[in-house]
């Protein structure tokens, strides 16, 4: 049952981000263009809005800058026994070193995570992430590339069983029993994962990895800002996710 709500969520998930609900409306608006003229038009230029809306920057940054807010940048002065950096996703290609194989996210919270470690050279540092559909588990690349980028290996906890947040936090949570903890990740993402590691009873530290919005907007109509609308509309299912399951 576990597995299957998982999957719900993320095809539920999918179908609402900025280009798949577009194709939805553009798929009924000529389904209804014969029998529903009216309707048909009225949901091809919804389709048009939600694109064209979501893929321009000035929209863009307001509607992610709300779930990038909550946390300042991590002071390097504070002290932490652990620093955990939340899975993204990469690429598998034995042919390139494993830095290269990770995604711009993943690239952004693991060199925010090895920043930490460095100021806090007794730290140990956690990494996870399932494989997906890929041949490898994320945690497994992002340890090869922590070691690429200085990390001793010793140092270095892998969680390559955690398919999301909440599995993190719960794998994580023997190892983390006692210490001051560093949790990286996007800033977008940082509020809901906050919730699930003070749920197994920690109070991490957030460390904000990366920000999309931006004061001075793009006037341009380009993938980028699709990307800052996805993210934003990712992180609001998932809350409501959160707090549907909370209540529940």
């Amino acid at each position: 049952m576990t597995a299957i709500l998982f999957y719900l969520k993320k095809v539920i998930g999918m179908l609402l981000m900025p280009i798949p609900l577009a194709l939805i409306f553009i798929a009924i608006g000529f389904w209804l263009l014969r029998k529903r003229p009216g309707r048909a038009r009225f949901s091809l230029v919804l389709a048009m809005m939600i694109l064209g809306l979501s893929s321009w920057h000035p929209i863009a940054d307001q509607l992610i800058a709300p779930v990038e807010g909550d946390f300042a940048l991590f002071d390097i002065r504070q002290s932490v026994d652990a620093v955990v950096v939340l899975g993204s996703n990469h690429n598998s290609n034995p042919n390139l070193p494993a830095v290269m194989q990770l995604s711009g996210s993943a690239l952004f919270r693991l060199e925010e995570g090895l920043r930490i470690a460095r100021a806090n050279p007794n730290a140990i540092l956690l990494v996870s992430g399932y494989a997906g559909s890929d041949p490898r588990p994320h945690a497994d690349v992002m340890r090869e590339a922590a070691i690429e980028l200085g990390m001793t290996p010793a140092k270095i906890l892998t969680f390559p069983e955690a398919r999301d947040t909440e599995d993190e936090a719960n794998m994580m949570a023997p190892y983390l029993k006692g210490l001051r903890v560093a949790l990286v990740s996007e800033a977008s993402h940082l509020t809901r994962a906050m919730v699930f590691f003070q749920n197994i009873g920690l109070e991490p530290i957030p460390a904000p990895a990366y920000r999309m919005a931006s004061d001075h907007s793009d006037w341009r109509i380009e993938s980028r800002a699709t990307y800052k609308s996805e993210r934003a509309i990712y992180e609001w299912l998932g809350r409501g996710w959160q707090w549907l399951k909370e209540v529940i």
